[in-house]
C-alpha cells in the first residue's frame, strides 16, 4: 500500500483561527475522495508534526515511511516559521531519493510571503533527494486576510485549488506505478496543466465545493464544536491539538483577540 502523509503544525499562529489546520482537514477529505474515485489502495494520513521537532529520530521516521509527503505550513514574517524550519533541518542527511513531496501554505494575504514558505519547503525536500511538484505551475497559497471576505474565511477558489493539489498528489502516486496510464488517470481525476483555459465558473464551484467551503469556515463562527463533523467524516480527531504541554510551548505565539469587521 502506498502512503500519502500530510504533516501539519497546528496551532501555527497567533490568530486562533487554525487556518493551516483547517486546510489540512479539507486536503485529507479531497485526497481520500480521489483515492475512492480511482479505486486504488493509497492510505491518506494526517500527522501532527509539531511535537517531532525535539526528536531527530521521530522526524526521520515521519519522513522515511511515506511514499508522498505534503507539508502544510503557516507563514511567519514573510516566510517559513521557525518550527517548520527546525523540522526540516532535523531531516538533514536522509536519503529520500525517489520519494515525492509538495507543500501548501496559509498566509495573512496573497503577497505576504506564503510563496516563500512553499518554496522553502520544496527546496528542503530536494535537499533530501525528493522529487517535488505543485498543482501545475501554481504554488498553492491561501491568503486568509486582505480580501473581500471575513478574516480567515476560505473562498470557493481556495477550496478548488486545495482539491486540485490533493488530486494531483494521488495522480503522482498512480503515475509513478503506471506511467503509461498517467494521461488516463489525469482525465479521470479532472486534472489539466492548462486548467486556466477552462476555469470553472463561480456557479460550478459553488455546486461542487460550497458544502466543503462552509464546513471549513464553520469553526470561525461555531468554535471547536464545528470540528465534530470533520472528526466523523475523516475518522480521526479533527480538533486542533493542544500544544500547551510541549516543552517549547513558551516559544509559540500567544493567541490574539479576534478582530471583527
Amino acid at each position: 500500500m502506498r502512503i500519502l502523509r500530510l504533516l501539519h503544525f497546528s496551532p501555527s499562529s497567533a490568530t486562533g483561527r487554525h487556518d493551516s489546520h483547517r486546510a489540512s482537514l479539507a486536503f485529507v477529505w479531497f485526497a481520500r475522495e480521489a483515492v475512492n474515485e480511482a479505486g486504488v489502495d493509497i492510505a491518506v494520513e494526517l500527522v501532527w508534526a509539531l511535537p517531532a521537532i525535539t526528536s531527530t529520530s521521530r522526524v526521520h521516521e515521519l519522513l522515511s515511511t511515506a511514499d508522498l509527503l505534503v507539508l502544510a505550513s503557516p507563514t511567519y514574517a514573510q516566510g517559513s516559521p521557525w518550527f517548520v524550519r527546525r523540522f526540516l533541518e532535523l531531516g538533514a542527511g536522509l536519503q529520500l531519493w525517489g520519494k515525492l513531496g509538495t507543500a501548501f501554505a496559509t498566509a495573512g494575504g496573497q503577497n505576504t510571503g506564503g510563496d516563500v514558505t512553499v518554496a522553502d519547503t520544496l527546496r528542503s525536500w530536494t535537499g533530501l533527494g525528493m522529487c517535488v511538484f505543485t498543482f501545475a505551475q501554481k504554488h498553492v497559497v491561501f491568503g486568509a486576510q486582505q480580501k473581500f471576505a471575513a478574516d480567515g474565511e476560505f473562498e470557493l477558489i481556495d477550496v478548488w485549488f486545495l482539491r486540485q493539489l490533493a488530486r494531483t498528489c494521488v495522480l503522482q502516486l498512480l503515475a509513478r506505478d503506471e506511467p503509461s496510464r498517467a494521461g488516463g488517470w489525469a482525465r479521470r481525476l479532472g486534472l489539466e496543466t492548462g486548467y486556466y483555459n477552462a476555469f470553472p465558473t463561480e456557479a460550478e464551484l459553488g455546486a461542487l465545493l460550497g458544502a466543503v467551503r462552509d464546513r471549513l469556515n464553520a469553526p470561525l463562527r461555531e468554535g471547536e464544536a464545528a470540528y465534530g463533523w470533520w472528526s466523523g467524516a475523516l475518522g480521526l480527531e479533527a480538533a486542533p491539538p493542544d500544544a500547551s504541554g510541549l516543552p517549547f510551548a513558551g516559544l509559540l505565539a500567544e493567541p490574539a483577540a479576534a478582530t471583527t469587521r
